[in-house]
């Protein structure tokens, strides 16, 4: 890990990775609907099979296709969530409405119906009603982040989580642990020190005079209190390796 760090680039790097990852979790949430939607799918062309009395017709191809490419993309969310998976999510949505549509059409030109189906109807319009919702939830994560996180700084950002959370203090001299609210766990690095939040495994990065850790009770005990960024924390004790380390590193 560098020692020679711009302080203010790596908090525009690590603002950028953050707001993505919160954006990937949302559309990785979102997952379940389009799994859901893939089986709706899957599940109206096998009951328009069974109507027809078990005889296969070439305007059952949509729902089977556009089904399967949606349980697809549902395993796709959770795998490699982005932003442009809910925009196909939408896409696909939409292109279910235009198969019904299609089919209704096909079905009474070759007089097997005089009229398009209510339910096929009531089925269309609740599905456009979906593809809507789900491109404005496209709309609102595009709106999120100005600027993607390139996949070099995404694997960056990761690889420093996770050196910090396998590093020990009592090994590692520019290790620190403070049992605060919520936990904080950091690699002091030159001028820098870097934090990361074990609960929800953010990072953010402060110089060293934006840092400090007072001792509580004039030192008699091993409680102190954290300063960072101008933020005054409630007292935590904090172990004797962390407390060299720091006290190295501040000197």
């Amino acid at each position: 890990m560098p020692d020679a760090i711009d302080v203010d680039e790596m908090r525009q790097t690590l603002a950028r990775v953050s707001v993505y990852r919160k954006v990937c979790e949302n559309v990785r949430a979102s997952s379940g609907h389009t799994l859901f939607n893939g089986f709706f799918f899957l599940g109206i062309a096998y009951l328009s099979f069974m109507f027809r009395g078990n005889q296969f017709h070439y305007t059952l191809l949509g729902p089977l296709i556009i089904g399967t490419c949606e349980i697809i993309l549902g395993l796709w969310k959770r795998i490699n969530p982005s932003p442009e998976c809910v925009l196909m999510d939408a896409l696909l949505q939409a292109g279910f409405v235009l198969s019904i549509a299609i089919r209704e059409f096909i079905m009474i030109q070759q007089g097997l119906i005089q009229k398009p189906n209510t339910f096929s109807i009531l089925i269309g319009l609740w599905i456009a009603y979906d593809a809507y919702n789900t491109f404005n939830f496209y709309l609102q994560l595009r709106r999120v982040f100005v600027e993607r996180p390139t996949s070099d700084h995404i694997a960056y950002v990761e690889d420093l989580t996770a050196e910090i959370e396998s590093s020990n203090p009592m090994n590692d001299r520019d290790a620190i642990e403070i049992p605060t609210n919520p936990p904080l766990k950091a690699k002091l690095m030159g001028d820098i020190a870097l934090f990361l939040e074990l609960g929800s495994r953010e990072l953010f990065i402060c110089s060293r005079n934006e840092f400090e850790l007072k001792p509580v009770d004039g030192g008699t005990s091993n409680m102190v209190r954290l300063i960072i960024l101008r933020e005054d924390y409630p007292p935590c004790p904090i172990d004797p390796d962390s407390w060299n380390n720091y006290s190295n590193w501040k000197s």
